[in-house]
Formats: C-alpha cells, structure tokens, sequence
C-alpha cells in the first residue's frame, strides 16, 4: 500500500485526498463498545414507520444491537425493528434455511430472507469477510416485512463501521 503526506510537516503519514487506494475497514479499528447501532436509524426513519418506543440496545458478546417496535391500534400492523452489528460473523456465517435473494445497499453486498419462521425479513449486509450488519423486521403486515426492511438499510447502509 502507498501513502502520501498531505503536508510537509513531519508525522505520521496519511492517504491525501485525491488519491487512490484501497479503502480501509474501519471494524478492524473500531472497539466493539464504540459501536452503536441506535445511532444509525435516523429520526426522519422513526417518523415515517410510525416508531412508538425509544431505542434499545443491547451489548452482545462480539457485536451490538438495537431494537425499536412501533405499536399500531390493531396488534397485526404492530412490528419489532432490530439492527444487529457482528463483529465476527460475515455473510457466510448467516444460519437459516430460507432462500436468499442478493441484494446490493450502496456499497454493500448482501442478501435478503425470510425468517425460518416466515415471520420476518431480514437484510443482512457484508461489512468484511468476518462481519456484517442484519436490519430485521419481525411483525407486522407481512407485504412490508422486506419493503420496511430495505428502506432501514438503506437509510443505515451509509453509518455502518
């Protein structure tokens, strides 16, 4: 890999702008604790799915997890929004017997399925070869499971490590 000073002050030297290169990965750098999905999901998001509860987060052991549920008048049309980040697990590492359709979210790969218990969709989004982002709805009118579940990752796509 090259780099370039983008001064002519001693330092530490950087990739200046306009060059080129590889892109690093910044979940290799980026602690675990320092990752916080619920700062992902922007507040214009909430409004429009109607999002009753306030975030949730929960700490995983290589990972972090955030969770919002909107609560409509007729419990069917209520749904749960979990945006998971595994630190050590990749797209391959995915468990569920579901077909996959392949999906790409601005500069991510990924894959969108169903639940194996058909109540949900996921978007599972590759971050590197060892991790990854799952946007998960579960609930809900079952036409909008994986409409609800690509408008998340597309909003968040932009804000993941």
């Amino acid at each position: 890999m090259l780099a370039a000073c983008t001064t002519q002050e001693p330092g530490i030297p950087s990739i200046g702008a306009g060059t080129s290169g590889s892109s690093v990965s910044t979940t290799a750098t980026t602690p675990v604790a320092a990752i916080d999905p619920c700062e992902w999901l922007p507040d214009s998001v909430v409004r429009e799915l109607e999002i009753t509860t306030p975030a949730r987060p929960k700490k995983l052991k290589a990972g972090a997890s955030c969770r919002w549920r909107a609560e409509k008048p007729v419990i069917a049309d209520s749904f749960s929004i979990d945006i998971t980040y595994y630190q050590d697990r990749g797209l391959t590492d995915f468990k569920g017997d579901q077909p996959r359709t392949p999906v790409r979210v601005g500069q991510h790969e990924g894959f969108q399925t169903l639940d194996d218990s058909k109540t949900g969709c996921v978007v599972a989004l590759g971050l590197t070869d060892t991790s990854s982002v799952d946007i998960y709805v579960l609930g809900g009118p079952e036409s909008q499971w994986c409409a609800t579940a690509n408008t998340v990752a597309n909003q968040v796509e932009s804000k993941v490590p």
